[in-house]
């Protein structure tokens, strides 16, 4: 991987431990609206769109999506309790990739507002050049999200390279016509992963600083 400049990271499933948070959400959504609680599975299914395509492919009541999402945003902050943390050895491994040289940037299914906050709380933001969320660009698996990060940062896509947990994720990069690596550790299982064709698939994020 050493032809690349730039590495885009997802959010939810690759840096941060936020599944398990995301799913019990979802939950207290359908019994807040007394609907039925999707599975497990069904949930980590949609992790990485945005907020209301996502909704909207759980419920399908496409005239609540917007009231459901207000009440997803309501409960992830305020009243659901399931801890989310940064994968081990993520802040170390962001330090040596940027002691490298690489550049760093993140695209996510995630609202700004709700990047912006956890970024905060993990001070982790000034390790990225670049961020774009679910609220600036087109969903997931559309490429807009990397090409409007390639361009705000002058880096050819070919010269960047997409990480992240998620069919959609990997499934972006190759729209944006740029390299893959997937993790084991977040939202979909590697059979998920593999008909995408990473460079790698890793287990641990500190493999990262090998493969770099």
């Amino acid at each position: 991987m050493t032809a690349k400049e730039l590495i885009i990271f997802d959010w939810d499933g690759t840096i941060m431990d936020t599944v398990p948070k995301i799913v019990n959400t979802v939950k207290l959504v359908a019994d807040r609206h007394q609907l039925t609680r999707p599975s497990d599975d069904a949930i980590r299914q949609i992790i990485g769109l945005s907020l209301e395509v996502a909704i909207e492919k759980l419920f399908n009541e496409p005239s609540a999506t917007f009231e459901l999402a207000q009440s997803y945003k309501e409960v992830y902050v305020s009243e659901d309790d399931t801890p989310s943390t940064l994968f081990p050895h993520v802040f170390e491994c962001l330090t040596a990739l940027k002691n490298k040289g690489y550049t760093l940037a993140v695209a996510t299914g995630k609202s700004r507002k709700g990047l912006d906050r956890l970024m905060h709380e993990t001070q982790l933001s000034s390790f990225f050049k670049a961020t774009r969320t679910a609220c600036e660009c087109a969903s997931k698996p559309s490429p807009e999200m990397i090409l409007e990060i390639c361009s705000e940062l002058n880096i050819a896509p070919n010269k960047a390279v997409m990480i992240g947990d998620t069919s959609m994720d990997l499934a972006m990069a190759q729209n944006a016509k740029v390299a893959s690596i997937g993790v084991s550790f977040g939202a979909h299982p590697v059979s998920q992963l593999e008909p995408y064709a990473p460079v790698a698939i890793i287990d641990q994020f500190e493999q990262l600083v090998d493969l770099f």
